[in-house]
């Protein structure tokens, strides 16, 4: 499965974009909106077609979920950490983040998935990634019980070498929202994918 994140900040016909991602097949889309009051959330979310809303991850408001009826929350490493929010009391699909493989390996049955990251130095973070990327990491992998997600920095022209590695799916980020053409990128990502590898996901 692939997997695409939001920007934190908005773009211009974001919502079309998100509408064609859809469309062409994209599993998950994480909403990214830190900065969103509820009312906003609410808009933002009101104007995505309804039929997309089991696809959707809230990465804040989590508050919103019951109103908003989007069973899929995620964490970062520090909100899972702090243990503020307990998924085995959620009932939905949860979600988190990891940046190392030994705190991958360290994950309950609770969490669905984790992304890993970075993989590749980051699209959209200039610099980030540059020196401490994980993709070595990954052959170190225990825990099968939750899967495993690559992100951070992932395109076109890398997306098959996680896949190889073993991931069980791939998150874009700047690959969608740094190009001129995200549809047609997301489109090719997902062909070259789906011609080396099953990818699966459990939720």
């Amino acid at each position: 499965m692939i997997i695409a994140l939001t920007a934190a900040e908005e773009f211009a016909s974001e919502i079309q974009t998100i509408h064609d991602l859809f469309v062409h097949g994209l599993g998950l889309l994480h909403l990214r909106k830190y900065h969103f009051t509820d009312e906003q959330m609410y808009r933002y979310i009101a104007s995505i077609d309804a039929i997309y809303h089991d696809r959707l991850v809230l990465h804040s408001h989590p508050q919103l979920s019951d109103a908003l009826q989007i069973n899929r929350i995620h964490l970062n490493a520090h909100d899972r950490q702090s243990g503020l929010f307990d998924p085995q009391n959620f009932g939905g699909i949860c979600s988190t983040s990891v940046h190392h493989i030994d705190q991958f390996n360290a994950l309950d049955k609770s969490w669905d998935y984790a992304f890993l990251s970075p993989l590749f130095p980051s699209i959209s973070k200039v610099g980030y990634g540059q020196e401490n990327t994980v993709l070595s990491q990954l052959p170190f992998r225990t825990n099968f019980d939750v899967g495993l997600v690559g992100l951070g920095g992932i395109q076109a022209s890398n997306c098959r070498i996680p896949i190889h590695a073993g991931v069980d799916g791939i998150a874009l980020l700047g690959a969608i929202w740094q190009t001129n053409n995200p549809i047609q990128h997301f489109i090719t990502c997902k062909n070259l994918c789906s011609k080396n590898s099953n990818i699966s996901h459990r939720g």
